[in-house]
């Protein structure tokens, strides 16, 4: 009597296993053919041509370009160099900073020497920066070469190769 139970429950088991599976490759089957019919939906609508507008562009307006202004800027003169100077200086002291401080020292240094040279504000040109970084961190120049131009208000150091 039980084994004929147990038998009973295996196929009823089997059963809904069975309809689980069907309902599942219908649901398969009308995903696909959805797809299917979103594709073919594509296909058949005609592209829209340039000049119509999409519908998302009737919700937002489009932005504003700003209007170019006719006036002529003023072109800035460029001040009279007032004195102009080669200067070798030498970096000696940044070697004695730690090794991966070095060529920040070695920018500091440099700042601090052309303070005392040239008693205005000194500014130093992209062209310094990169001589003293181009072999890294670890080995900036031991001396660097500066062409140093002194105008009214302040002065601006170029590197000499």
């Amino acid at each position: 009597m039980i084994m004929a139970k147990k038998a009973d429950v295996a196929k009823e088991v089997k059963a809904k296993i069975k309809e689980e599976e069907k309902a599942e490759k219908k649901k398969e089957e009308l995903a696909a053919e959805k797809v299917e019919a979103k594709v073919e939906e594509k296909k058949l609508e005609p592209k829209p041509e340039a000049k119509s507008v999409s519908k998302k562009a009737e919700a937002k307006p489009e932005p504003k370009k700003p209007e170019k202004k006719e006036v002529k800027k003023e072109l800035k003169k460029p001040e009279e160099v007032l004195e102009e100077k080669v200067i070798t200086l030498s970096l000696r002291e940044a070697w004695k900073a730690p090794r991966k401080k070095r060529a920040k020292a070695a920018v500091r240094v440099l700042k601090e020497q052309l303070k005392r040279h040239i008693k205005k504000d000194t500014k130093l040109d992209l062209s310094v920066n990169r001589a003293i970084w181009t072999r890294g961190i670890r080995n900036p120049p031991r001396k660097i070469k500066l062409n140093v131009k002194v105008y009214k208000d302040f002065a601006r150091a170029y590197f000499v190769e």
